[in-house]
């Protein structure tokens, strides 16, 4: 009889060569178990969705009396249901006034679809600029406005009209033109290695939005419930985007996603035509009913934001080695640039070997990832860092 992992390299489509395989078989709190027990410490939350970590009693208890009650009913935005319009407030009340609607997909990337298709038809403009190194899904959209070259190529044609600029850059705000219908930024850039946003230069990438009537996107998929240790990173940043898009974490484990912004650019998808937009499975309500309970076991767990500031504090106290070349990033979502004498995919893997679990970067070539669930101990998350040590000691 095939094994699981063999069936997975067989049946299931692979988009990688070498793929890790490993079996899990439960996961619980910050940890990982395969099936013959062994333990492994989760140092990327599934790339930031398990921000609360895994199995949380309640969001279990939600999930299952919700999925008791019923799961899909109709099209979304069709039924009033429970469960969207309770989160739908639960989300606004953490934001600034001047949101009002929010729009409910089922990943990151329908979410950034959305914002996009919003953007030019509220502003009457078909430019679209992101950063070089963004990542923003893999939809053809969202693809469109990815900052490589190298991911695009064999899916021409894209979106026209889409541009680039650097990261940080201030000379590169002048892009912004009057032709501009939104850019993209994220407010910790993920994929190039969390590279936080200049404040700064987010602040004037603000106003040069809104002095050319651009609409200014910001993707929160990787950075938002909490990751950064404010409910939304740019809640430190002194701005307020026109659209704020979520997923990830938000789901509380489960598919979600959503695009948010004030009720008067929102309403543009409901006329002419009317289903601007629209999603069948979006908003699903098992999937509200665990973004829902996540807000309340966050919300119940104040000290895991309040003790973000020393939990990077020991990311950057304790990595500390010849073999790494810089450390960047900001509360819990940090990345290793190894130097030319280490190889990340050996770290990875020798990390997995002895029970602790990373990743790697799109565009940080040569890097390990640390983004554990948020109330990993500082006991917990010294242990992870203690075995990256001792990793770049072995190979």
């Amino acid at each position: 009889m095939a094994s699981i992992r063999e069936l997975f390299l067989s049946n299931v489509a692979q988009v990688v060569d070498q793929p890790s395989g490993l079996e899990i078989e439960r996961a619980e709190g910050v940890y990982l178990y395969g099936p013959d027990g062994k333990a492994y410490l989760d140092l990327i939350s599934g790339i930031s969705v398990s921000n609360i970590g895994h199995s949380h009693p309640h969001i279990v208890q939600a999930v299952q009396a919700q999925s008791a009650k019923h799961m899909h009913l109709q099209v979304y935005g069709e039924f009033a249901v429970t469960l969207q319009a309770k989160l739908a407030q639960k989300v606004l009340s953490k934001l600034p006034p001047s949101f009002g609607s929010v729009y409910f997909g089922n990943s990151g990337a329908e979410a950034i679809e959305g914002a996009l298709k919003v953007a030019k038809k509220f502003t009457g403009r078909t430019g679209l600029i992101s950063c070089e190194h963004s990542y923003h899904g893999s939809t053809h959209g969202a693809l469109s406005i990815q900052g490589s070259e190298e991911f695009k190529q064999g899916y021409y044609p894209l979106l026209p009209d889409t541009h680039l600029m650097r990261y940080n850059n201030f000379d590169d705000l002048e892009k912004i033109d009057p032709k501009t219908a939104a850019v993209v930024v994220e407010a910790v850039q993920a994929e190039s290695g969390y590279f936080p946003a200049n404040p700064i230069w987010l602040q004037t990438l603000r106003q040069r939005c809104t002095k050319m009537g651009a609409l200014l996107i910001l993707d929160e998929i990787q950075t938002g419930m909490g990751r950064t240790g404010t409910w939304f990173a740019f809640e430190q940043y002194d701005i307020v985007p026109d659209i704020l898009c979520l997923a990830k974490g938000f789901g509380g484990g489960m598919p979600l996603g959503a695009f948010i912004a004030p009720k008067h650019i929102m309403d543009v998808i409901k006329a002419n035509p009317i289903l601007g937009h629209i999603t069948t499975f979006g908003g699903h309500p098992v999937s509200c009913a665990a973004s829902l309970a996540a807000f309340e076991v966050i919300e119940s767990n104040p000290q895991w934001m309040a003790e973000m500031a020393e939990k990077s504090e020991l990311i950057e106290r304790k990595l500390d080695h010849p073999k790494i070349k810089v450390l960047t990033g900001k509360g819990l979502m940090y990345c290793v640039h190894l130097n030319d004498s280490a190889d990340a995919g050996k770290v990875i893997a020798y990390l997995e070997e002895h029970g602790v679990i990373s990743d790697y970067f799109l565009f940080a070539g040569n890097a390990v990832r640390i983004s554990p669930p948020l109330p990993i101990s500082l006991e917990e998350l010294d242990q992870g860092l203690q075995t990256i040590l001792d990793a770049l000691d072995t190979i």
